[in-house]
This record gives structure tokens, C-alpha cells and sequence, in this order.
């Protein structure tokens, strides 16, 4: 059977033994804080893919669709590029290739920047904005099943957490760079 095909139960299951037999051979293993990343790996990579098979058929990937919902959610509808990956968590390449592709759509603009030439300014279009509307409505259902056993005490006690967790991985790496 496919790792896909497997309820992800079953595979976190396996990667939890999986790090328990590392475990076996070196004691030092963080066995907890191991499985909690890889689990939140998985997650993640398991609501990027969702998300893309539900975009595919309107053309989008996820990081498309990110950075069209960066836009939306902005005051005026804009940004720039370099703006856009730190949002998006795509690099500047990457970032290229999506603008050209939302552009030729017509979901998006890229003119110079009124204050500065050298820099490019991003914008939402009509086109782009009503597609947002269309797609985001559709993504409801599966957010309230997703969350449908959580109380809103269980939602907000992992939205603090996962901010702690966030708030820990910036202070490590400020300590990195220092």
C-alpha cells in the first residue's frame, strides 16, 4: 500500500516506532520532541497536499493561492515580491515563476513601483479577487471538520501553543545567527 493510501494514524504510528528504534540505538535521541516535529511535518505536508488537490482543477497550486490570498488580505491589495516570499515562505525564484504564472491569468499585476523603479509592486486584480471569493468559501467545510472535535478551548490552548513553538524556532535561530 502506498504511504498516501495509509490513514495518516497508521503512518504516524510507524514513525513513532521509527523513532523509538532510533531511540534503541542512540539513548541521547529527544524521543518526544522528535515525534512532535515530524508529526507537525507530516501535518503540514498533509494540508499542503489537500489544499493542491482542491486548487488543481481552478489551475492553482498552493503556493499560488497563498500568494493571491497575501494580496487579498493586504490594506490596498498590493505588495512587493521580496514581501510576498516571506509571507508565502517561497524563495525569490520560486516567487518569480508564481507571479509569471498569476499574471498571465490575469489574476495579478506587476508594474514598477511609483516610489522607487527598481522595485516591482504586485497587485490583485478584479479577476483575481473574484476567484478568491469563488475558492475560499469552498474551503469552509473541510476547516470545520478538521476542527469539529476541537473545543474552543481545545483551538485557542494549540493556537498558543503552536505561537510558543513559533516564538521558540525565532529565538533559536536569532541565536544562530548571532
Amino acid at each position: 500500500m502506498a504511504a498516501r493510501e495509509r490513514p495518516l494514524t497508521d503512518r504516524i504510528a510507524a514513525l513513532q516506532a521509527g523513532v523509538q528504534r532510533v531511540h534503541a540505538r542512540m539513548p541521547a535521541v529527544p524521543v518526544r520532541e522528535v515525534v512532535l516535529m515530524r508529526v507537525l511535518s507530516l501535518l503540514g505536508w498533509e494540508f499542503t497536499s489537500g489544499l493542491d488537490r482542491r486548487l488543481r482543477p481552478h489551475g492553482l497550486n498552493d503556493a499560488d493561492f497563498r500568494t493571491l490570498m497575501a494580496l487579498f488580505s493586504s490594506p490596498d491589495g498590493m505588495a512587493h515580491p521580496s514581501e510576498l516570499c516571506h509571507f508565502v515562505t517561497q524563495s525569490r525564484t520560486n516567487m518569480t515563476r508564481i507571479s509569471d504564472a498569476l499574471v498571465a491569468r490575469g489574476l495579478v499585476t506587476r508594474t514598477p513601483s511609483v516610489e522607487d523603479r527598481r522595485r516591482i509592486v504586485m497587485r490583485i486584480t478584479a479577476k483575481g479577487e473574484a476567484l478568491v471569493r469563488k475558492l475560499l468559501p469552498r474551503l469552509y467545510p473541510i476547516l470545520i471538520a478538521l476542527f469539529a472535535g476541537f473545543s474552543a478551548r481545545d483551538k485557542q490552548t494549540l493556537e498558543t501553543t503552536l505561537l510558543r513553538l513559533a516564538a521558540a524556532l525565532d529565538a533559536v535561530e536569532a541565536r544562530k545567527e548571532a
